[in-house]
């Protein structure tokens, strides 16, 4: 098998002009593809970038082609995870590894499930056995004060939209700033709002993957009794602040001022037996972004969680962030034993960056040394990470996601 006939190269660059930084990362990647034509690229620009601008400086490099992907809040090589929101990578594509499909759905702003409903049903006859789906969807609805499109009821619609068809499907919603403020994705051709966009890779890559976490449970088990949207209202038929305040010994008005980077805290809903002893992978988690002292709500990032879901307040631990990224991505990468790596994508949550944690360890560090010596990496800071988890993709909270691709012989 001639190897560099499928290389896979990766291109980036750091400047405050868009189209500048856009085309520095196109050229390093585009003269590392050893003579071969570029197929498709995955990018991922900082929030602070024009979108248009550095789609433009791509495309001044690459020509026509498929650039899917989108925003991120920061970027993540082998080098260094920066967030300075000047960044951009991408990783470009020879044309034998072209997708065999791109599907994109626009209508987010009309519901979510039936956006995803529409997205499944344009992906469903491409798919194939063990086929894997790259899918990324604009996060913010609207703002401020920001409101997000739901990610769960996207992928519930994407499922009921596939029929019988079990991709292994992974992706982000893109986020361009801590603050919430915007998003975007790149379709294909262009930079789009309020959209999702979901591509199949070819027969010939593999997927591998494994999830970062890093919380543990700090209360016993509670029934949400009162919820609007991202609102959780009432925890056992009490003010889920007053609760919560009880369980973790912090007074209620002193809990709703801590909000991250100064204090993290997630609601955590346990799936398969509620009776087994704690293992991080068993967690659904929800970040909680803020706390109203007026009618002593807890408000979260996402708005899926509804009455009688049993959740637990989770503390979030820099130590077990760290051991499980490293333990993670070791054990994936002992399950190839020995195979070639083509390439790695790490979508991991801004809230476990450096900057919005507050930590002084940098958790990417053990999936960039472990990775980076074997394949290209890219990765990115986002607002929801998508991954599977017990039977199907969903999306989550406070994981770092890692998908390390080999190559199926074609030859």
């Amino acid at each position: 098998m001639n190897s560099n006939r499928y290389r896979v190269t990766l291109g980036q660059a750091r400047q405050a002009d868009a189209f500048t930084a856009g085309k520095k990362a196109a050229i390093q990647a585009r003269n590392a593809l050893s003579g071969e034509s570029p197929g498709w690229a995955l990018a991922f620009g900082g929030g602070r970038h024009d979108a248009a601008a550095l789609l433009h400086g791509f495309r001044i490099v690459l020509g026509d082609i498929p650039i899917i992907g989108g925003c991120g809040v920061g970027l993540i090589t082998v080098e260094a995870a920066t967030l300075t929101g000047y960044e951009c990578g991408l990783l470009l594509f020879p044309a034998v590894l072209n997708p065999v499909a791109i599907a994109l759905t626009d209508n987010l702003r009309q519901g979510e499930r039936v956006a995803g409903q529409r997205l499944g049903q344009a992906l469903r006859e491409s798919i194939f056995p063990n086929a894997t789906v790259l899918l990324f969807y604009d996060s913010i609805h609207s703002g401020p004060p920001p409101v997000l499109h739901v990610g769960s009821q996207l992928m519930d619609g994407v499922y009921e939209g596939l029929g019988e068809e079990r991709p292994m499907l992974v992706g982000a919603g893109t986020l361009a700033d801590m603050e919430l403020t915007d998003s975007y994705i790149f379709d294909g051709r262009e930079f789009r709002k309020h959209a999702a966009v979901a591509i199949v890779l070819p027969p010939m890559l593999t997927s591998h993957g494994a999830i970062m976490h890093g919380c543990y449970p700090a209360s016993d088990f509670l029934e949400i009794t009162r919820i609007d949207g991202a609102r959780v209202l009432e925890l056992n038929n009490r003010p889920a602040l007053i609760v919560a305040a009880e369980r973790l010994g912090i007074p209620r008005e002193q809990l709703a001022m801590l909000h991250p980077p100064h204090f993290s805290l997630t609601l955590g809903e346990k799936y398969g037996n509620p009776f087994a002893p704690f293992s991080e992978d068993q967690y659904v988690n929800r970040l909680v972004v803020a706390a109203d002292l007026s009618d002593n709500a807890l408000i979260l990032f996402e708005a899926d969680f509804q009455v009688g879901s049993q959740v637990q307040l989770m503390a979030i631990d820099s130590k077990r962030m760290i051991d499980s990224a490293y333990q993670q991505t070791r054990a994936l990468l002992e399950r190839l034993d020995g195979q070639q790596l083509l390439f790695g994508l790490y979508i991991d949550c801004a809230g476990r960056s450096t900057a919005f944690s507050g930590l002084e360890d940098d958790e990417t560090a053990p999936v960039r040394e472990q990775v980076g010596v074997y394949c290209p990496l890219l990765g990115f800071y986002s607002g929801v990470e998508i991954a599977p988890l017990f039977g199907r993709s969903r999306p989550l909270d406070w994981t770092g996601v890692l998908v390390v691709f080999t190559l199926l012989s074609p030859d």
